[in-house]
């Protein structure tokens, strides 16, 4: 914060335009004076923001310090954008006059403050002694916070209570979450994680030219993410609840006060933006939009419960020596759903159906999760105690409880986190769903309840899938567990960039191949040909090391007949069996999953080496 200090014989002013940030104003307030007055001009700054308080007080001991030398009890605070290059945003800047000007007049001192917002014309007369000027550039850092242990308990299905160190139940993948997440053991892999050779078999990788933490998709991998972008749309509009789909920026004002509020709430890795005179932050999960977007729609009780849903890019400043390639990233793309609810029981109602899907999510893929479920005070918890437990008894498991630190206003109540456990007995949090409590009054979004009163709805977030990433690695770590269980792994047929691949014998056997790969295309089958020449067996080998699911070699036989000796990677074996019936399997295996056709050339000679 800047201050420029002047102590006058008189100041006046006049307001003569306003900002879209004007305070407004009463008949005679457009014009002041003060006369014998210490002047503080001031400029808050970006550097500011998120220690308004600290800035505030250390600006009014400057001035106090000041006044009192020059023995003088009136002080104008003067809102001054002109004393730095690097402004914050009109609420800080607001919040710190009115700071700074209920500090001031506590201590007794006769405080004028101009209208805020408004450009202004003034006549200082400064009375010119050494003492009348001087300027100060205010630094202050932040309190420290008192430090607060947090707590954890573990909880059954039957409502028994125990201390995490005196707990030695539940399965291998709960004592991993409890032993990391409450009694802070860090678990040490020395082996390289499996699954990292997956992502450079399918094309997934950082981004060397962006930001840390960066991934780029080349075609197998592409197909991959918006298969799973797909589905995780489909998920959501199966649920049974009227969903609305909206699209938006991914970056927000931290000028406007429901965004640095929720900002300040979430913590300290914000991905931020600095131009020359404002400060952005980039969206960290779908929330800003949407909630931006919502705030102007009209809805009253009749409209509830609906769900606003976005598959949205976000960004979270992960520490460089933290990211994990398809796991922890910089920008990750979230397919965001908020189900907006009447009240307290329309929540809990909703979020043990949400908890219900995203469960099953998991056990399609041959997955359990574990449960943390993170409670925002003592209070929320006995609150929600009934509803925690009807969560831990549908999965007929314990949970572990994770009381936040005291002292904060959380926008939530209660977070549940669904974990994995990985390959390398790593604790890995995938889905999650929030009873969310605060941000439909900050942000502005109301709905008329049946007696036409304004009433604030209760929000639940869920990223049933996960993040569209996160659920690739479970998809791919799925994989690696096969293959160390003995199994050969596969990835679900929905999600093969290549479902199935012909081999022809020699170029005679090229057409054939070609005919029947466009009959399974036409039943919405992704398929290749390998028309590159060679061993057979080096074809078929090289089929099997892309992973495709479905590989058929095409010679004399099968130009004179309907029959196909066709490999399956999911049983392992070669089956024989007629075009009609793979077509039939394949999509039986499909139903529910979404399609898209291959991005890559159908003929395998017209493929890069990626």
């Amino acid at each position: 914060m800047k201050v420029l200090l002047i102590h006058s014989d008189f100041m006046r002013y006049e307001v003569k335009e306003k900002t879209r940030f004007a305070d407004e104003i009463s008949p005679g307030e457009e014009k002041g004076e003060v006369k014998e007055a210490l002047v503080a001009f001031l400029t808050v700054e970006k550097g500011d923001e998120g220690q308004i308080e600290e800035a505030s007080a250390a600006a009014v001991e400057e001035i106090m310090a000041t006044a009192e030398k020059l023995s003088v009890r009136n002080v104008m605070l003067y809102p001054y954008a002109h004393l730095s290059s690097s402004l914050t945003g009109p609420s800080n800047a607001k919040k710190a006059l009115e700071l700074m000007t209920a500090s001031l007049r506590d201590r007794g001192f006769e405080v004028t403050t101009p209208p805020f917002g408004w450009y202004k014309a003034f006549v200082l007369s400064c009375k010119g002694h050494p003492l009348a000027e001087s300027f100060r550039d205010i630094k202050a850092s932040k309190k420290e916070e008192e430090k607060v242990e947090e707590d954890f308990l573990v909880l059954t299905p039957e409502g028994s209570e125990f201390a995490p160190e005196e707990y030695a139940e539940g399965s291998e993948a709960f004592q991993v979450l409890m032993r990391k997440e409450a009694l802070k053991e860090e678990h040490m892999a020395a082996e390289k994680p499996a699954y990292l050779r997956l992502c450079k078999k399918f094309g997934i990788e950082w981004e060397p030219m962006s930001d840390v933490g960066h991934m780029r998709y080349n075609p197998k991998g592409a197909i991959i993410f918006d298969l799973c972008a797909d589905y995780a749309t489909a998920v959501v509009n199966s649920l049974g609840l009227p969903v609305m789909q909206v699209k938006g920026t991914n970056m927000f004002d931290l000028s406007e006060p429901a965004i640095s509020e929720h900002a300040e709430l979430f913590g300290d890795r914000l991905y931020m933006i600095e131009t020359k005179r404002r400060s952005f932050v980039m969206r960290y999960a779908a929330c800003h939009q949407q909630f931006a977007m919502i705030k102007d729609w009209n809805f009253s009780y009749k409209q509830l419960p609906f769900g606003a849903f976005e598959v949205a890019d976000s960004y979270r400043l992960e520490q460089s020596g933290e990211t994990m390639l398809a796991f922890r990233v910089r920008r990750m793309n979230m397919p965001d759903l908020h189900v907006f609810c009447r009240d307290d029981e329309e929540a809990r109602e909703w979020l043990l159906n949400l908890h219900d899907r995203i469960t099953k999510e998991a056990k399609d893929l041959g997955r359990d999760y574990e449960i943390l479920i993170n409670v925002s005070s003592r209070e929320a918890y006995e609150k929600e105690k009934e509803l925690i437990l009807e969560v831990l008894k549908r999965e007929e498991k314990e949970g572990l409880i994770h009381f936040y630190l005291s002292g904060k206003n959380y926008y939530w109540t209660v977070n549940i986190e669904y974990v994995i456990m990985d390959a390398i007995k790593r604790e890995r949090e995938i889905g999650t769903v929030q009873i969310d409590v605060g941000n439909a009054e900050r942000f502005g979004m109301s709905f008329a309840d049946k007696d036409g009163k304004k009433r604030f709805p209760i929000i639940l977030h869920s990223a049933m899938l996960g993040t569209i990433e996160r659920y690739i690695y479970m998809v791919l770590d799925t994989a690696v567990k096969m293959e160390e269980d003995g199994s050969v792994g596969y990835l679900p047929l929905w999600l093969n960039p290549e479902q199935v691949r012909f081999v022809p014998v020699s170029d005679d056997y090229v057409q054939r191949a070609s005919d029947l790969a466009e009959e399974l295309r036409k039943g919405s089958v992704r398929v290749g040909v390998d028309d590159t020449g060679g061993s057979v067996s080096k074809r078929v080998r090289d089929a099997k090391t892309d992973w495709v699911s479905y590989v058929i070699v095409i010679g004399e036989r099968e130009m004179k007949g309907d029959r196909l000796v066709v490999y399956d990677r999911e049983r392992d074996e070669s089956r024989e069996m007629t075009l009609d019936g793979l077509l039939s399997e394949i999509e039986e295996k499909m139903e529910g999953k979404p399609f898209r056709q291959m991005y890559l050339p159908g003929e395998v000679s017209k493929r890069p080496r990626f």
